[in-house]
């Protein structure tokens, strides 16, 4: 219908440090999906954070403790029940799927691997199954991360049957995303659904391209009239859907005209305003370092080039925390930065006027992106050759994390630096409040290491 609320990232949410009000935001996405009736929603991830995990996928992580992963998914799956919407969590399986893949051994797994793989990586998803057992979960393993792909899906599968099935008990379909095509060969896009059954999955999603899935509906015949896919699996298969179908699909609901704008999205804008604020983490116990800044000292806020987070949002992302700073601040200059170009003499004429500077970063060690490490490098480097100046007064400075809260790692010596977790508008708006000192921190950061 055109309307629906931004609430803050599943990352975000944990540090909001309230299983509680994560169950609130799960309850009024669910709402807004019902209203137009969808209620099957892909949902969080039940992966935990890693060094593994690629920094742009870090926000849609609920952090690296398997237990606050466990009770926040869970919390936002409880909230999608209540709304009438069934949660399709998504996890990749990673450690067991490794393990299987280099001991080739199909038929039964090591019991170290279970055992340590129980302490950690299947607590939250044996804690989902054990409350939604006939429920639905996204396979996110991918055979094309091996250098076997046809060893990786007997692995994938094996990991399915033996700890997902047998193990956790787990009865409902499971769904198998589809790779990007833009990054696979046409030869991929055609057989990918196919590897994707053969690797455990009930239900596959085909690729968007009308051609690539005519010829993966083509390969997926040839297979079933070859018995590579078995009719008793299909059979399976069908079942597990038919039972959910029963169990949840509601067609007075589905077929229903979507609702008018419903009222309650002026109560979700409330809460998620509170989540954002909730969400805002210091990294420091001193206040932040513009309390007290005069209105009059210019403020130079420089921030990374990025995409945008929805057709709706400003061509610069980071545009809402501009203004919400420049409401306090009225000499505050926005100056962006692009990451192949890094800083120019623009930048460096106004951070030599500068009294305060504001620096976002936005996952610097994505491998998909270019690195702002010499960008960071830069900039202390300045600011420590300015700070030594005699008798230059010390620039006053905050270094932002808009994203995989791993940045804020490094040496940030005479920075103040804090974590909003992503670049939504609520999010720029709410670390707006706390660096200008108008708002305390409250998030407690969801990364241990």
């Amino acid at each position: 219908n055109g309307h629906n609320t931004h609430f803050p990232c599943p990352l975000g949410l944990v540090a909001s440090h309230s299983a509680n009000q994560t169950a609130k935001v799960g309850e009024a996405v669910g709402g807004e999906f019902a209203s137009v009736g969808i209620n099957w929603l892909f949902g969080s991830t039940l992966d935990l954070l890693t060094d593994q995990t690629e920094p742009l996928a870090a926000s849609q992580t609920c952090g690296d403790d398997a237990d606050i992963v466990a009770e926040h998914t869970l919390a936002f799956t409880q909230g999608l029940a209540r709304a009438g919407v069934i949660a399709c969590p998504n996890s990749r399986l990673a450690a067991p799927v490794v393990e299987i893949y280099r001991s080739q051994n199909y038929e039964k797994l090591d019991d170290d691997t279970v055992r340590a793989a129980e302490k950690k990586e299947l607590i939250p998803l044996n804690k989902v199954v054990t409350q939604y057992p006939h429920s639905t979960l996204q396979l996110s393993a991918s055979c094309h991360e091996y250098p076997d792909s046809q060893r990786a899906s007997l692995a994938i599968r094996a990991a399915v049957d033996l700890l997902l099935r047998k193990k956790a008990g787990f009865q409902g379909p499971t769904v198998s995303g589809f790779a990007d095509s833009s990054l696979e060969s046409n030869i991929c896009a055609t057989h990918e659904p196919l590897r994707s059954f053969l690797s455990g999955a009930d239900l596959v999603c085909l690729p968007n391209d009308s051609m690539d899935q005519q010829a993966s509906i083509s390969v997926l015949l040839s297979a079933i009239n070859s018995s590579r896919l078995s009719a008793s699996s299909i059979a399976t298969s069908a079942a597990r859907i038919t039972r959910l179908k029963a169990a949840t699909l509601n067609w007075d609901a589905a077929l229903a005209d979507p609702d008018p704008p419903p009222s309650f999205l002026l109560a979700h804008t409330a809460l998620a305003n509170a989540a954002y604020r909730a969400s805002i983490t210091a990294l420091s116990s001193a206040p932040s370092d513009l309390i007290d800044l005069p209105p009059s000292s210019m403020l130079v806020l420089l921030t990374p080039t990025v995409p945008r987070v929805d057709a709706n949002s400003p061509s610069d992302p980071f545009e809402p925390l501009g203004r919400a700073i420049a409401r306090s601040h009225p000499r505050t200059r926005h100056v962006p930065y692009t990451l192949s170009a890094g800083l120019t003499s623009t930048h460096f004429a106004f951070l030599q006027r500068a009294a305060a500077i504001i620096l976002v970063l936005c996952n610097t060690s994505s491998a998909l992106v270019d690195s702002q490490d010499e960008v960071i490098r830069t900039i202390q480097n300045w600011q420590r050759i300015q700070d030594a100046q005699p008798g230059r007064e010390r620039t006053r400075k905050v270094v932002i994390g808009a994203g995989d809260p791993r940045d804020l790692r490094g040496v940030w010596t005479g920075w103040w630096p804090v974590c909003c977790y992503e670049y939504a508008k609520g999010a720029l708006e709410a670390v707006a409040e706390v660096v200008l000192g108008q708002r305390e921190a409250v998030g407690v950061l969801p990364v241990t290491r």
